[in-house]
């Protein structure tokens, strides 16, 4: 079974939830996804801000990257180790490398960038979410198999018809969790309405994410991922 446990499961503004990012165990590698301005200090707290062994970012702002500068900071002076930024496409491992090189200058003096096809094991791929989230800003949902499971992580995508369409077009036997962000509220584009997801909630095992549970409406057939313990650092 893939492990992933939440280090935030907030949006951009809910300070006690901390920014969504997630903490995933997969073939025997520990990987952070998306390191918001909260994840930082987050991880210091659980003492874990020197045991990843990859970073993986669904897209550049900053509720999803901007610890991620100083996390590497931590790892190259206080760890002394080189971080590993896996990168779906050549494009974002660009992106990546320009948004580092404001505050790092040299960001390959401090870090390893890899593409996300050379990770050990392979098992992790994406769906590429441009435009899905807010115009012309790459953005990428992940996908994580093994032989029992595939995990779906969205990222900030407002549409989950391309997973849905995914999934009906590679119907598999596993078990198949996903993990999407929503909101409660109709009219935002750049996040998923709750009850747009109810036909992906039908036919797969959804919890959300990104969102202040206490805003959460009665007629919700989402499970949130802050209700589940097992599911947070």
């Amino acid at each position: 079974m893939i492990s992933i446990q939440f280090v935030g499961t907030g949006g951009a503004f809910d300070v006690a939830q901390g920014n969504s990012a997630a903490w995933i165990t997969f073939k025997g590698k520990n990987i952070l996804l998306d390191c918001g301005h909260s994840v930082y200090p987050r991880l210091r707290e659980k003492g874990l801000a020197d045991k990843m062994d990859y970073i993986l970012l669904t897209h550049l702002h900053d509720d999803h990257a901007g610890s991620l500068s100083t996390l590497i900071f931590h790892q190259t002076h206080v760890a002394q180790r080189r971080s590993s930024l896996l990168y779906p496409t050549a494009d974002f491992g660009d992106h990546l490398f320009a948004y580092l090189a404001f505050s790092q200058q040299q960001p390959d003096a401090h870090s390893d960038f890899i593409p996300l096809w050379q990770f050990p094991g392979r098992g992790i791929s994406y769906l590429e979410t441009t435009g899905m989230h807010v115009p012309g800003m790459m953005t990428f949902a992940y996908i994580f198999e093994d032989d029992d499971e595939i995990l779906i992580y969205s990222g900030d995508m407002g549409n989950p018809d391309l997973i849905l369409n995914y999934l009906d077009a590679n119907p598999s036997p596993k078990k198949i969790r996903i993990f999407h962000e929503l909101i409660f509220y109709p009219g935002i584009r750049a996040h998923c309405y709750y009850r747009a997801l109810e036909p992906l909630a039908e036919k797969y095992s959804v919890y959300g994410y990104h969102i202040n549970p206490e805003t959460e409406p009665k007629d919700n057939k989402i499970p949130l991922v802050a209700n589940f313990p097992e599911l947070l650092l």
